[in-house]
């Protein structure tokens, strides 16, 4: 059974074209194109980023229709949302909508492990995206106009179902479809077009590849299986498994930190997280992204079976793409290099192997990490603290710069040549939640880095660049709100990622004299969106991660936008009007939430930087302005009074406001503030709210000043 493609399989695509396969790494709804990689070797290919970026699972003919009428009518309520009769149609839908979803996994799980026959409609799900693969019969390739575009998407649809045929005819329909057969996608939708592989070209800067799109000229592929799960192995490690290492003695990960294609910014090393029973936290594996590993099988990055003890694989970081590997002083740290021998390690268990009944390593085992090339353990310095790379030399620093974000406890990690009984690992699961959010984050980073390139080559933008990229902005960040509030953990891949850093490099961009400064507005309004939404929720890690920038920030508070951006959607062009107005508002508003109640912040605003949100104020006379120098004045309900006195001189003094003890008035020359009293402390009615323009020589009810 074995030899034969089954429902449920995990399979990978190979091109024979091309001598590649078919892979994407992008997650936004406006960069889901399938492309094939150019010259692999198809047993051991090459420079993939992750294997679930090739890998596809083959599922059954899933019914949606009523996901479609769902998605209808909640766009409909969106453009009319006082419509009560179609608010309740929505909800109605919904519910209907997830019962045919749960009709959908029932039956694919009742068909699981059923042989494939050549002549069936199957769908194939993307396990990096977590999205089908559809055709669309309106919108053309990007590279062939002849043809018809293929993309990702999350929902089911016609477009995504597939007739499986033979390359060749030496198969015929109704006969089993067997692994390494080359076979042929048809469209369901639209019959008689088939998976083409597109002429090569340079899909980056430094990688040609072909486009997948749909078209009446065949291109086959091979079937490569990756993995069959089944509920015997679900307990088990198997090749690209997701996991944490967590020392058992000391009672801390294995981590670094850094993004693919930028250097290490901290090498390999241990954090300490020790279970405290009172706080409930710590009971439960950490959730950030810079303790996953991914467990990949020495011979062949496509092997995705079960992983035996003492079988040789390589641990790639998830946030960095670099393998653990021992360096010629046996010193810990990250190559990235694929096919480096000194990467190699082998997984052994702290009990003999004649006391297990089978010999698959199974997830929360206790283990020992072996260095295959020169025989040495992974050790633990438990008293020798990791000294962090960004610490170095800031000891006395009390800049922005050197603010400490991070104040976990961190020890050094090593190899020796004898195995210790405490260097003891366990083999923790990432749960597959986990598993989407952090591909779903890494796969937003290659659209970022390439835009920040292009504008460092002048490459400019146009409308339909424009578009794709806004919308990539919105997605990444609804993904940090569920249910109307922001989520920590996922703000907490932002900094893993290094979202926030590649935002800010972006945003130093100029954009003053930009030939396409209309549309890089619109870029910049996203991207202080997201950064804004980054610094909700209250979070003192977030903010002290983000204060190193508050001196860029301060230079774009005085930014202004007066005009609105053309963005072409499709075939219709459409302005934009909420880009009219001022960034530096935007600024403002997300440097109040960086600011608030967070005095190791305060405490390091100087008073030149005061002056100017004082001089800010005067100028544009905006709220946010002085909800900035609010925030200042008082930290957790706890009045500042250096910051309260020097606000008072700097602005109210200066702008030579004075009391009168004798007559309780108020005198103000050339200042823009207005006073607010109730009218019975003013001999006016009562309860009734008065202001006064003239230092309190007349007052006018409030609800008449205002109209």
């Amino acid at each position: 059974m074995g030899e034969f493609l089954c429902i449920g399989d995990y399979i990978s695509l190979f091109c024979e074209e091309t001598e590649g396969y078919v892979y994407s790494y992008q997650t936004s709804s406006s960069h889901n194109g399938l492309y094939i990689y150019q010259g692999q070797d198809r047993k051991k290919p090459g420079k993939i980023p992750n294997p679930h970026a090739i890998t596809f699972r083959v599922c059954i003919q899933n019914r949606y229709k009523l996901n479609k009428k769902y998605r209808k009518l909640l766009a409909a309520s969106s453009k009319d949302p006082e419509n009560l009769e179609l608010k309740a149609l929505v909800a109605q839908a919904k519910t209907s909508a997830n019962a045919e979803n749960q009709d959908n996994i029932s039956e694919q799980k009742r068909q699981h492990g059923k042989r494939v026959r050549y002549g069936e409609i199957i769908q194939l799900k993307h396990v990096f995206t977590d999205k089908y693969v559809h055709i669309s019969t309106t919108q053309t390739s990007h590279r062939d106009k002849n043809n018809m575009l293929i993309s990702l998407h999350q929902y089911n649809g016609k477009h995504a179902q597939f007739r499986i045929l033979p390359r060749y005819k030496v198969k015929s329909e109704g006969e089993y479809v067997q692994i390494l057969d080359q076979i042929v996608y048809e469209s369901f939708k639209s019959q008689g077009h088939y998976f083409h592989s597109s002429v090569p070209w340079n899909i980056e800067k430094d990688m040609v590849g072909s486009e997948l799109n749909l078209g009446v000229a065949q291109t086959g592929f091979t079937v490569v299986r990756y993995y069959r799960p089944s509920d015997e192995n679900e307990a088990n490690v198997r090749g690209s498994s997701f996991i944490r290492l967590f020392h058992k003695e000391l009672e801390a990960y294995l981590v670094a930190e850094g993004l693919f294609g930028e250097p290490v910014q901290e090498e390999v090393h241990l954090r300490i997280r020790e279970i405290d029973q009172l706080n409930p936290r710590t009971l439960s594996p950490p959730n950030s992204a810079i303790t996953y590993w991914q467990v990949e099988p020495e011979d062949t990055i496509l092997n995705g079976g079960v992983v035996r003890w003492e079988q040789q694989v390589r641990l790639r970081h998830v946030t960095t793409r670099r393998f653990l590997c021992l360096d010629a002083d046996f010193e810990v740290c990250l190559t990235a290099e694929e096919n480096d021998p000194r990467s190699v390690f082998r997984f052994h268990p702290v009990l003999s192997l004649s006391d297990f009944e089978q010999n698959e390593i199974d997830f929360e085992s206790y283990c020992r990490i072996e260095h295959v090339l020169t025989g040495n353990w992974l050790h633990a310095l438990k008293d020798e603290p990791y000294q962090r790379r960004r610490d170095m030399g800031r000891e006395n620093d009390r800049s922005m710069q050197a603010l400490r974000w991070d104040g976990g406890e961190v020890r050094k990690i090593s190899s020796t040549e004898n195995r210790r009984y405490v260097d003891v690992f366990t083999i923790h699961e990432v749960e597959w939640e986990q598993i989407y959010s952090a591909n779903f984050v890494a796969g937003m980073v290659p659209f970022l880095s390439k835009l920040i390139e292009s504008r460092e080559e002048c490459d400019y933008l146009n409308a339909m660049k424009t578009h794709q990229i806004t919308t990539a902005l919105q997605e990444l960040k609804q993904f940090m709100i569920i249910n109307g509030e922001t989520y920590k953990d996922h703000q907490k891949l932002m900094r893993n990622f290094r979202i926030v850093d590649l935002l800010v490099q972006l945003l130093q961009s100029p954009l003053q004299d930009a030939p396409d400064s209309n549309y890089l507005l619109s870029v910049f309004k996203e991207a202080y969106d997201i950064l804004y939404t980054y610094m909700t929720g209250n979070s003192r890690k977030n903010a002290l991660y983000f204060a190193k920038y508050i001196e860029f920030f301060q230079t774009q508070l005085s930014l202004k936008a007066s005009t609105s951006v053309m963005i072409k959607q499709y075939h219709l062009v459409v302005v934009d009007p909420t880009l009219k107005g001022d960034i530096g508002l935007n600024v403002a508003q997300m440097l109040v939430e960086l600011i608030r109640d967070n005095r190791q912040i305060v405490d390091r605003i100087t008073h030149e930087q005061i002056d100017i949100f004082v001089d800010l104020l005067r100028q544009r006379k905006n709220y946010r302005f002085l909800d900035l120098l609010n925030v200042l004045c008082v930290c957790d309900g706890k009045t500042i009074l250096e910051n309260q006195s020097y606000i008072t001189e700097t602005w109210l003094r200066h702008d030579k406001v004075s009391f009168d003890a004798k007559t309780c008035h108020i005198h103000l020359t050339g200042a823009d503030v207005y006073l607010i009293e109730r009218g019975q402390y003013i001999h006016k009615e009562h309860n009734v709210v008065y202001i006064s323009t003239d230092a309190g020589h007349t007052w006018v009810p409030l609800h008449q000043f205002a109209n």
